[in-house]
């Protein structure tokens, strides 16, 4: 061995060693804590467009979510008719995720289902971000006959082609509160992906009618999101109904995070505790969890809390 060579040699032994010794202790568990990828970031601020930045940044950016050269689907929960402050996603999440993925090198962003035609209007950031804006595309709005092989109760459904099509899918909900399954976030709002015929099954198919049938409202969820993989979630948790949601009015929780992850039972386990509430009180979860979409138990994993 090369002198130079055994001298990197122990160089580097002694600091594997050193490693060794420190992440043994409380201090290198910290450590080691702070230094990976966290698998959850909850960045608080006032401002939700640099908040969104700040999270994805701490996820390494859009890098490891394989956005260049590809197609991204932005699944925003911001139908036209939910017009109440907290009931829907805010502008400047989506906004700060395209133009994230547009900066990244992505092909074509579009977004689905169809927004309302003043969801990009009435920010300062729509002038600023004109560019970004005009980029984006919205989805047909057709909906073909798709069968769901691993589901227990919605073996079918009508399903928007961009949820399926596109290379890669981020999830932009809004961690509200639902007067079915008591949360609304990611799992819920994979339901956008479909026409409202299939999203009144979810509603109607056990025989019960509204909200009444909880357990098999939160199943038909669940074997929704055995259909596709959401490559990222992204939550706007800024100003959420806290009551009477979907659609309110309802009173306001200001919990002013954006909260980030790519496992969306988790990010969503995470989001029900600004709620004041268990992630095992919601149905949808625990059965989400059996279905093997994610885990529940987000408290085992790398959760980084950012303030801005």
């Amino acid at each position: 061995m090369h002198k130079t060579d055994r001298r990197v040699f122990i160089k580097a032994g002694f600091a594997i060693g050193a490693v060794g010794v420190v992440e043994s202790t409380g201090i290198g568990r910290a450590f080691a804590a702070v230094t990976a990828r966290p698998d959850i970031v909850a960045v608080k601020g006032a401002d939700a467009f640099a908040s969104t930045f700040k999270a994805l940044e701490a996820l390494g950016g859009m890098k490891p979510f394989d956005v260049k050269g590809n197609r991204v689907g932005l699944l925003i929960n911001a139908p036209s008719h939910w017009k109440l402050e907290g009931s829907h996603t805010r502008m400047e999440v989506a906004l700060a995720v395209a133009k994230m993925c547009l900066d990244a090198g992505a092909k074509e962003i579009v977004t689905l289902p169809v927004l309302g035609p003043k969801f990009w209007s009435g920010s300062p950031l729509t002038q600023t971000h004109a560019k970004v804006i005009k980029s984006i595309k919205e989805c047909s709005g057709k909906t073909g006959e798709t069968k769901i092989p691993r589901g227990v109760l919605l073996k079918s459904g009508k399903v928007r082609p961009e949820l399926l099509d596109v290379d890669v899918l981020i999830n932009i909900p809004i961690a509200k509160h639902h007067v079915g399954t008591m949360f609304s976030g990611n799992l819920k709002n994979m339901m956008g992906g479909l026409d409202h015929e299939t999203n009144a099954f979810f509603h109607t198919g056990s025989g019960k009618t509204g909200y009444e049938d909880v357990d098999f409202l939160s199943q038909c969820i669940a074997d929704l999101n055995t259909l596709r993989r959401q490559n990222l979630c992204v939550v706007d948790a800024t100003t959420v109904l806290g009551t009477n949601g979907p659609a309110g009015p309802g009173d306001l929780l200001r919990p002013q995070k954006i909260v980030a992850g790519t496992d969306p039972v988790a990010v969503d386990a995470y989001c029900v505790t600004l709620h004041s509430r268990k992630p095992q009180e919601v149905v949808m979860l625990t059965k989400a969890a059996a279905v093997g979409i994610g885990r529940a138990d987000f408290q085992t994993l790398n959760v980084r809390e950012i303030a801005i």
